[in-house]
């Protein structure tokens, strides 16, 4: 019953797909509106694109996942919000940054979701414990 499981496949799939769709999706906006990687050093920008790839791919896949394992609903919905947010901040100016930022401090991003999602899996898990209903299940 573990990670490598039979029954997590479906989950897994998702999440992956997702992640990739996601980092093509964000990315493709990003450099369309201007973002690009400079440094002197082939390195660095190597470097640099790998991190945002990942990141980008983690930022989707990770929420997708317990999504679909546990059916923690927060955790692509806070995703969503702080992409709709990074959009909102870029279209109307309110951060001098905001795409470049969201391919620096993804990980900062990341938490902050992961953090929600704790909390909506506490407040189930109880609430499962107390009244037998809202307990953590698979979706896919």
């Amino acid at each position: 019953m573990g990670f490598f499981s039979t029954e997590n496949r479906d989950a897994r799939t998702v999440a992956v797909l997702g992640g990739a769709i996601y980092a093509v999706f964000v990315l493709s906006w990003l450099f369309s509106a201007g973002v690009y990687f400079s440094s002197q050093g082939v390195v660095a920008v190597v470097f640099a694109l790998g991190y945002s790839v990942v990141g980008m791919f983690v930022t989707a896949a990770v929420p997708l996942y317990l999504f679909g394992r546990f059916s923690l609903v927060s955790s692509p919905l806070a995703t969503l919000w702080i992409l709709g947010d990074t959009a909102y901040q870029w279209r109307y100016g309110a951060h001098l940054h905001p795409l470049s930022s969201y391919l620096i401090v993804w990980p900062i991003l990341l938490g902050f979701v992961l953090v929600i999602t704790l909390g909506e899996a506490a407040l189930r898990v109880g609430l499962d414990r107390i009244i037998g209903r809202f307990g953590l299940q698979r979706v896919f």
